[in-house]
């Protein structure tokens, strides 16, 4: 049975502060890793749409693993205003507060 490729991201050393990225894929009765990325020296600014492409393609599912695996990682977005979750509990819970001051107060909803 063949599966897609795999990527995973795990925390590395405790000291470190690193995080390791892993990509495998299993094949019938085979397994594969990718080695560590190997640079190398090119011409300035010779990366053009026939150059050498990308390190690795992600599927939307690929990245979504990934960026999952960051989160436990304890990575987060620099910028953004929090997940939808988190935002939908934001309204509900100002819904409510809503509801009860109007309550209180007495005034009709608007």
């Amino acid at each position: 049975m063949d599966l897609e490729l795999k990527i995973h991201a795990a925390k590395g050393h405790f000291r470190s502060g690193s995080i390791n990225l892993f990509l495998d894929q299993v094949q019938g009765d085979k397994c594969y890793t990718a080695k560590p990325a190997e640079l190398v020296e090119i011409e300035p600014y010779a990366i053009d749409a026939n150059g050498p492409g990308p390190l690795v393609t992600l599927t939307p599912t690929m990245a979504q693993k990934l960026i999952d695996d960051l989160w436990d990682c304890g990575v987060r977005p620099s910028e953004g205003s929090g997940s939808a979750g988190q935002m939908a509990a934001v309204q509900k819970h100002l819904a409510d507060m809503r509801q009860i001051a109007f309550a209180k107060s007495k005034i009709e909803k608007p």
